[in-house]
């Protein structure tokens, strides 16, 4: 049983916890219009880009200053320690793949899941056509670069039974783009945009495909929780609607506020990553079987703990109503059924 990383975690988080004594400041912020608001950090998982355009968006058409936040986003890229800043104050929310607030959870971090804003992870397997690759079992016996602590890949080999030499993801296309018989574990809505920019063919299997199929989610402490209920509750509603806005309506505010923090995302790259979002209904799921933005199902979920359990990632201390904010969400994106 793998558990290593929960130790490793736990002692990040009590070091984190000595360099927090002094909490930063948190005083209200007054307009000039004479409007109180609540300063809000929100720390995403990488650099600026339109996977979060959703947030960038509730920013810049003021849904946040509307439910009284006034909301920082800062990029969280090349950073391990996401969760244990949100747990000690230092920002408020963060987001990411929802396992790893699993395995938190595991580990005596106290933080809860508050919404998803992807139905399904974009995580996906990028190959040539040339493979011969058909599913996910054709990676049986094959060289596959994926990114180091990846539970997707502890999900094709252990549960999966697969047979697959891992080597460590380097971000970089070089290998694949020289190698027709090459693997890599990639974003649905990166690398495969990247690749045909180079006059490439891209092939991808999502990894969801695997029967391993977690959320993206926004999360924050139990602390900030149980001090401020309102102010989480604020965020929740202004987040889903800046989702939503930025899906069906015209997405340049959000557009304009990432290259401001990230210049190497174009105009035309945003839109080109904003198509393959809405192909894949990456924010809404799939209609047709009940899914929508915002939507939590506990079935689904049961299913990720069970799995995650049986990889021996987690025991069954970790129990999933106190791991998420269901009574702070709207009633009607919590729901109950197998899939």
């Amino acid at each position: 049983m793998r558990f290593l990383p929960l130790r490793l975690a736990l002692a990040s988080f009590s070091f984190l916890l000595l360099l927090t004594a002094c909490s930063r400041d948190t005083a209200p912020i007054v307009t000039e219009e004479g409007k109180s608001l609540t300063p809000i950090v929100l720390l995403t998982d990488w650099y600026a880009q339109p996977e979060h355009g959703g947030f960038y968006q509730a920013v810049a058409k003021g849904f946040y200053e509307e439910e009284g936040l006034q909301v920082e986003i800062r990029p969280g890229a090349n950073m391990y320690t996401h969760g244990q800043m949100v747990a000690t104050g230092q920002v408020d929310f963060s987001v990411g793949a929802i396992e790893r607030l699993i395995t938190y959870r595991a580990a005596g971090i106290p933080l809860v899941s508050l919404f998803p804003y992807f139905q399904h992870d974009p995580q996906c397997v990028l190959f040539h056509e040339e493979s011969g690759i058909e599913s996910l079992q054709d990676l049986d016996g094959r060289e596959v670069m994926f990114q180091p602590g990846l539970i997707y890949a502890d999900f094709l080999q252990k549960a999966m039974g697969l047979d697959i030499r891992l080597i460590p993801m380097d971000w970089s296309l070089a290998r694949y783009m020289t190698d027709d018989q090459f693997v890599q574990q990639c974003f649905l809505t990166s690398e495969p945009i990247q690749v045909r920019r180079q006059g490439g063919d891209p092939k991808v299997i999502p990894l969801s495909e695997s029967g391993f199929d977690p959320y993206r989610h926004v999360y924050t402490s139990e602390k900030l929780i149980a001090e401020k209920p309102e102010v989480v509750e604020a965020f929740i509603r202004a987040s889903i609607k800046g989702w939503a806005d930025f899906v069906s309506s015209d997405p340049t505010p959000a557009f304009e506020a990432i290259r401001a923090s990230n210049p190497q995302q174009t105009m035309d790259i945003m839109a080109e990553i904003h198509t393959e979002m809405l192909k894949y209904n990456l924010t809404h799921g799939d209609e047709a079987a009940g899914e929508t933005l915002g939507q939590y199902n506990k079935a689904r979920l049961r299913k990720v703990f069970q799995q995650m359990e049986d990889m021996g990632l987690i025991d069954k201390s970790v129990d999933l109503e106190s791991s998420f904010a269901f009574d702070l969400m709207p009633e009607e994106l919590v729901v109950d059924y197998e899939l």
